[in-house]
């Protein structure tokens, strides 16, 4: 018996992330838990999906596609009630981060919340070609709004500096776009380029290790099933997500995961 556990160690690895990497994922929830609404999180957030269920709509132009994606990726969020609009790439222009000057923060993506004003909106733009992969640029808006959580809150997260863009996508998956991020993470080119457009992924920050490592932890805190989570995750992840909830739970050794965030 003990031959046969070492084999099936050798084939079913115990860890998808280093330690290292998954104590620093923990104290990122544990932050977003303590800093960005915990009930929002527990109550109202999803696990986002690249279906028509989750993106409804019809479209006839790049500029439509793009501006029903962001809705509801936005929607997704919680920040409705942020003065986030989506301008044209042409018509994007430089300007110092608009401070919304917030006295205390709140997701809400269930009801309408008092809307947040400002002298000007926050302006965010998209890449065109992100529009022929909806899931690459929900996950890049998704990313864009953590960072603006980040220049709000003003708060640095664990790793500091160094790790902003970082943290700011582990918050992303915190809001429920996991899935979108993971299959976003990494496009394998294939043995023919014709097909190939570079200008249309999404330039990751984590590794697609670490992003479906806090994916499954997501899910894990949620309460989230694997079979639903892994539902639309791309083939090859599929097995890296086991593997994150073995190690998940091998770190927990049986406490409570829910109590665990809340001392880490």
């Amino acid at each position: 018996m003990q031959s046969v556990n070492k084999v099936l160690d050798f084939v079913w690895p115990q860890q998808l992330v280093s330690d290292q990497s998954a104590q620093w994922i923990f104290e990122c929830f544990s932050w977003a838990l303590a800093n960005f609404d915990r009930q929002e999180f527990f109550q109202r957030c999803v696990l986002v999906q690249p279906s028509n269920d989750f993106f409804p709509g019809n479209v006839s132009s790049v500029q439509a596609k793009a501006q029903n994606i962001f809705k509801h990726s936005l929607r997704y969020a919680g920040l409705c009630h942020w003065p986030f609009q989506l301008v044209e790439p042409a018509d994007l222009s430089p300007l110092p981060v608009v401070d919304l000057q917030l006295q205390s923060f709140s997701r809400n993506s269930a009801t309408a919340l008092e809307k947040v004003t400002a002298v000007q909106p926050i302006s965010i733009s998209y890449n065109p070609q992100q529009t022929l992969k909806p899931e690459d640029l929900s996950a890049s808006f998704a990313h864009l709004f953590a960072q603006h959580l980040l220049v709000q809150y003003k708060q640095l997260p664990p790793g500091g500096e160094t790790h902003l863009l970082e943290a700011s996508e582990v918050l992303a998956v915190f809001m429920g776009f996991g899935v979108l991020l993971a299959n976003s993470a990494y496009t394998f080119r294939g043995g023919c380029g014709s097909c190939f457009n570079p200008a249309a992924n999404r330039k990751a920050n984590l590794t697609e290790a670490e992003i479906v490592f806090a994916t499954a932890l997501f899910a894990e805190l949620k309460g989230i099933p694997k079979a639903g989570a892994c539902k639309h995750l791309k083939k090859h992840l599929k097995s890296s997500y086991n593997i994150a909830l073995r190690q998940i739970r091998n770190l927990t050794k049986g406490r409570s995961l829910q109590r665990q965030m809340m001392i880490s």
